[in-house]
């Protein structure tokens, strides 16, 4: 599968700790784990994820993991949906071939 995009590298200029533990786990950009107990706060207060909640940290956790901005990844989530096969693995095939 072939597609010519080309990428713009946007890197985050903030804390990225931070980032890294309110989104969870994002394997390869840190060698530092964070504390279970930071976890058990924000769990106290939230409750049960609802369904927008999940996808709107995926696709933040997407954005950070590669330095994309809202619009590229919708721009790769288009290409992806008109490819042939299942779109979540064509769309990290192709974020993989991009920036990995």
């Amino acid at each position: 599968m072939e597609f010519q995009i080309r990428s713009l590298y946007v890197s985050y200029r903030g804390p990225r700790f931070k980032k890294i533990r309110r989104l969870g786990a994002l394997p390869g950009l840190t060698s530092k784990r964070p504390r279970v107990a930071s976890d058990l706060r924000n769990q106290s207060r939230s409750g049960k994820r609802s369904q927008y909640r999940i996808r709107l940290e995926e696709k933040q956790k997407l954005c950070f993991h590669y330095g994309l901005i809202e619009r590229q990844l919708l721009k790769y989530v288009r290409i992806a949906g008109k490819a042939k096969g299942s779109t979540g693995q064509v769309l990290l095939q192709l974020l993989e071939n991009a920036f990995g």
